[in-house]
């Protein structure tokens, strides 16, 4: 339960004055601003209304000029076959004619051809269009027009000046067919009108024919369409008014009135028609006004009473670009203001209880709210101040109470989170300066390794090279060579131990190719198969199609073989032997690595068997040169070694995983585009 009291706290105050500062400010509003503000509604939700049939009107005749572009397109691919129609039957005709006059004497031929022409100038369809041939010099073989007819028509060109009849040859004989738009006149007539044509070229007869349309004959289809439209929604406008007389009305671009209430406006010319407010022409003010979302206010006459132009208005424009229509719906101002002073009284009296009752709720609900708020807020700064066993102690079932508790809560997980970070970053701290310390200690003995595998080499050289010579020249000595043989293999032993060693210490010359690591690796794999006892199972999971990486494949496929044959000897009595590649991309760390991973695309390469796994001091000293498990002078201890120094000198990681069930190496090299 709880006690109401006096208001002490700040946060009371504050929350009690705010309350009685909104009820005041609530009052004196309701009183001095109700009844504007139900007048300013009723206009809106009547301008509103404007605006939606103008928006339903609108799209009304967008449909319907979609409908009219619908049937433009139709009657097109309309037209479109029916030329190619007209082509394919002139040459079917054609056709026949060429192949009886090829059997003719060449001047018989040439008066055979020329009479199908002019059997062709008579050819019609549609609304008497015709057919029409050229040959590749522009010259016109076949045309209905005496004009044109055998002439050569380089000088009939366009508004640019471009021969009209040779663009569409070469148009032809660049696309073997097509449709292409262009002026041209009508037989006996002057005036060049736009015309769409099919043209074909035939390459056997080195002509091309051609059969067209005017498009006004297509325009005229369409404004019969279109003047449909138009009466189907004239018909659709008169039943729509808004408020009481206001009405839709629609001109076009030209200042026609298309569809007006107003029987004097309707189908009529308004172009000078003058807006009494402004003293503008009233169309180019409504055009003005298109799209803008700002309606025109401008004086007018009304239905019923015509020729009075003193009735303020509002009109909204928009322009129907396809049909270039402006689209308009006016509503009388004084329509959409209506009256509401008689609420006023009872919104007064309204309103004065209402302060009352709410200021006795507010005094009571600010104590409500304020008391466990100031306790909570107590409780917090306990928090800030590091004691986090602070305990808020409000038990409600309400949203403060919710809060409290989740407050709370929130603390007690805080500290829990803070005890358990802090182990982890223990934890981590101390794994990141291991991987550290073993990275530098690696990086060491390489740069170690390899300035002795260098220096050794030279004198392996040396040695070398002389007992070979020594060989080769006291070759007849009786004796000699049974010496100089295991000295000789013991300097080749020890070339290849220093040839590890550089591997190892990163600085072998690399001679790198791009390789697709899935075909590679199978390719190793199949070659392990004559080298492994029977008593050791291979298999490959390759799911990595179609990656590619850049690396020394000699050194990788040695990396490989020495990674199967640790495998094998940790499986002396057989076990499986799993070679795995796949691709990765890494966008977050990995455990387990040499190194932090850089983000990017990985071909992961996995080497696992069934062995025995690493022991401890193997797992920890694996890259080590020399460190071996293996008995006997024949393992140099450079087989993980040699492979560690190939992997950082690829630019990859390697990460050995091991368990008394087996182990698994994994090589990560980045993969090329």
């Amino acid at each position: 339960m709880y006690r109401l009291k006096p208001l002490n706290s700040r946060l009371s105050r504050q929350f009690f004055l705010l309350l009685l500062s909104i009820l005041l400010a609530t009052f004196v509003f309701i009183y001095w601003f109700s009844v504007p503000l139900i007048k300013q509604t009723v206009f809106e939700i009547e301008r509103n209304a404007s605006r939606t049939a103008l928006n339903n009107v609108f799209e009304i005749a967008s449909r319907m000029y979609a409908n009219v572009e619908d049937y433009r397109a139709q009657t097109l691919k309309s037209q479109q076959e029916q030329l190619k129609v007209a082509v394919s039957v002139t040459e079917s005709y054609l056709a026949a004619v060429h192949q009886s006059a090829d059997q003719q004497p060449k001047e018989q031929r040439t008066q055979t051809l020329a009479q199908a022409y002019e059997t062709i100038r008579h050819f019609s369809y549609s609304n008497s269009d015709y057919i029409w041939i050229a040959d590749y010099q522009g010259k016109m073989l076949s045309h209905p027009d005496p004009r044109f007819y055998g002439q050569n028509m380089q000088d009939t060109v366009d508004e640019a000046g471009n021969p009209i009849v040779p663009s569409l040859v070469k148009y032809a004989i660049r696309d073997g067919e097509g449709f292409y738009e262009y002026q041209w006149q009508r037989p006996a007539g002057a005036q060049p009108l736009d015309k769409y044509s099919y043209v074909k070229n035939y390459p056997e007869w080195g002509l091309v024919i051609g059969a067209g349309v005017f498009l006004d004959d297509l325009e005229k289809e369409i404004q019969q369409r279109k003047d449909r439209a138009i009466n189907e929604l004239r018909k659709a406008l008169q039943e729509i008014k808004i408020a009481k007389t206001g009405y839709m009305f629609i001109f076009d671009a030209h200042n026609q009135m298309l569809i007006h209430p107003n029987a004097n406006i309707d189908q009529t010319d308004i172009a000078e028609l003058v807006n009494p407010l402004s003293q503008n022409k009233i169309a180019d003010d409504l055009k003005r006004a298109a799209d803008t979302g700002s309606e025109l206010h401008y004086l007018w006459d009304k239905p019923n009473d015509p020729g009075n132009y003193i009735y303020e208005k509002l009109s909204l424009v928009r322009h129907l670009q396809g049909f270039d229509w402006y689209i308009c719906s006016s509503v009388y101002l004084d329509e959409l203001s209506s009256s509401s002073e008689k609420l006023s009284s009872r919104i007064l009296t309204l309103a004065i209880v209402t302060l009352l009752a709410a200021l006795g709720l507010a005094y009571f609900f600010v104590n409500r709210i304020t008391q466990p708020l100031e306790q909570l807020a107590s409780t917090a700064r306990r928090v800030s101040s590091g004691d986090l066993s602070a305990k808020s102690g409000i038990q409600s079932a309400d949203e403060v109470g919710v809060l409290a508790a989740s407050f709370d809560g929130m603390v007690e997980r805080l500290k829990d989170n803070i005890d358990t970070l802090d182990t982890q970053v223990k934890q981590r701290t101390e794994e990141l300066l291991e991987t550290n310390a073993r990275a530098q200690r690696m990086s060491a003995v390489g740069q170690l390794a390899g300035g002795l595998a260098h220096d050794f080499n030279n004198l392996l050289s040396i040695i070398l090279g002389n007992l070979l010579l020594a060989r080769d020249r006291y070759l007849s000595t009786e004796g000699l060579d049974e010496l100089l043989s295991p000295a000789i293999r013991a300097s080749r032993r020890g070339a290849d131990i220093t040839h590890r060693l550089l591997s190892f210490a990163r600085r072998q010359s690399l001679q790198t190719e791009t390789v697709m690591i899935e075909q590679r690796v199978g390719e190793t794999v199949e070659l392990l198969h004559g080298s492994l006892p029977d008593s050791i199972r291979l298999a490959y999971q390759a799911q990595s199609p179609n990656t590619y990486i850049r690396v020394d494949v000699s050194l990788l496929e040695n990396a490989l073989v020495n990674l199967a044959l640790n495998a094998r000897d940790a499986m002396p009595q057989g076990g499986q032997l799993t070679f795995k590649t796949e691709t990765l991309l890494i966008n977050e760390p990995l455990e387990g690595f040499d190194e932090p991973l850089k983000a990017g695309n990985y071909v992961a390469i996995t080497v696992s068997d069934t062995g025995a796994g690493f022991s401890d001091d193997a797992y920890q000293r694996a890259y080590e040169p020399f460190y071996t498990t293996k008995s006997g002078n024949t393992n140099s201890g450079l087989g993980l070694s040699m492979v560690y120094g190939f992997v950082k000198q690829s630019q990859g990681y390697i990460r050995i995983q091991s368990s008394p069930a087996g182990s698994e190496i994994t090589l990560l090299l980045p993969t090329i585009q």
